[in-house]
């Protein structure tokens, strides 16, 4: 008797649980899906935020390639946000997608173009999935949880769809050899994957590891819009503050917060004097508080304004952005593109020392990035002579921003 109360408990306890609720990885809560018996086609974008006010850097380079491949698919359109909103980001989003409409995770809607929150908390509801319906990957977790579509679409409708996996970084890598490694490195194994990567350096170190898919196509980073349109605020020549900028974000290991910290307070203990005429910013995320070696505080202006961030990139001399990956990143090229001379890292496939106004070292120590922003401390501010190498040479000017490959992705997608 003991014993079957027990079960029952236990029972009970599991059916309490929320539907399919991981409690290790809560953004690993697998989708589960419904029939929609609706045979238009419909694409579909996985991304962590729709807000526009939030989006920055890959998150904005997603949805403008989800809008590219939907205006050549001319097709129903659907974005799947997997953050939590509250009813004023709700609101926001609303209103900066006017043609849009919310729908709940669990409702089968005809509307043309749909926003379903669908967090891990809103799993519990079966998402809609037609027999025509495509989906655009954009970072690992929506690619794990969501990569079961193509199992149910074979069941229900006895065929399944191709999709697109934008890759963006080299993702196994952000949790080196670790449960979070594996589970990352398994998405890029599954079939019908449409692989876009990008950028160059990217395509060619998957290719280095023996990653194949069913059809591959790069593209090579572009100077965001709303960056360039203040490319000429200022004169070329005019006179910039002994300022040295990095973009520093301790949270996210790749971009070696304190590997530049180390050599900061290097570079301040070998040269005191660089603490009387340089100012030192970090940009990109809060840091805390945080005293550099001369027994000052480090300055942040954390995660700034589109605008603020291209007049600090006038005013600045010297850059620092460091990016253990073999994706190139955007502060470098950003920075280097509004003349800040600037330092970054090699990494096998990845040299952008080619680039004006930017030094890539080959191998990086505490010791060579101080000596490395010391050199460029006493050298003379020159325009630059070199032009952009050819696999940059549409950066700062393009009339395609995915350098013509929409059609023929659009093309392998349907076929």
């Amino acid at each position: 008797m003991a014993l079957m109360n027990g079960l029952r408990h236990m029972k009970r306890a599991l059916q309490s649980r929320k539907a399919n609720r991981l409690d290790t990885f809560p953004a690993l809560t697998p989708v589960r899906f419904i029939k929609d018996e609706n045979p238009a086609p419909r694409l579909s974008l996985f991304i962590p935020n729709v807000e526009k006010s939030r989006m920055y850097g890959g998150q904005k380079t997603a949805y403008r390639f989800f809008a590219a491949l939907l205006d050549s698919m001319q097709c129903d359109a659907r974005m799947l946000v997997e953050g939590t909103y509250i009813k004023d980001d709700i609101e926001q989003v609303r209103a900066q997608y006017p043609d849009w409409q919310i729908v709940q995770a669990g409702e089968i809607s005809t509307a043309p173009k749909q926003i379903v929150v669908l967090s891990p908390r809103m799993r519990k509801h079966a998402l809609p999935v037609r027999k025509n319906d495509y989906f655009i990957f954009t970072y690992w977790t929506g690619a794990y949880s969501l990569g079961n579509y193509r199992d149910f679409q074979l069941q229900t409708f006895g065929e399944s769809t191709k999709h697109v996996y934008l890759i963006q970084d080299f993702e196994p890598a952000f949790n080196a050899w670790s449960t979070s490694y594996m589970l990352a490195e398994s998405t890029y194994h599954h079939p019908d994957t449409i692989a876009v990567f990008n950028s160059i350096e990217l395509r060619e170190w998957f290719e280095l590891l023996g990653y194949t898919f069913d059809a591959s196509y790069s593209f090579t980073p572009k100077l965001d819009p709303d960056i360039a349109k203040h490319l000429k605020d200022v004169p070329v020549d005019h006179t910039r503050d002994k300022t040295l900028i990095f973009y520093g974000r301790p949270y996210v290991p790749r971009n070696c917060f304190s590997l530049v910290i180390n050599a900061l307070n290097t570079l301040l203990t070998d040269h005191p004097e660089v603490s009387e005429k340089w100012n030192i910013l970090s940009i990109g995320s809060p840091i805390g508080k945080l005293k550099l070696a001369d027994g000052q505080r480090l300055q942040t202006a954390g995660k700034m304004t589109l605008d603020n961030y291209a007049a600090l990139m006038h005013r600045a001399s010297i850059g620092v952005s460091l990016m253990c990956s073999p994706h190139p990143s955007y502060p470098p090229l950003e920075m280097a593109a509004f003349g800040v001379r600037t330092i970054t890292n090699s990494f096998v496939t990845k040299n952008l020392g080619d680039i004006p106004n930017i030094t890539s070292l080959e191998s990086v120590t505490i010791q060579k990035l101080a000596d490395a922003i010391w050199d460029l401390m006493n050298s003379e501010t020159t325009k630059p002579t070199k032009a952009w190498p050819d696999r940059y040479a549409h950066y700062l000017h393009y009339t395609d921003f995915f350098d013509n490959i929409i059609s023929a992705v659009a093309h392998e997608l349907l076929r």
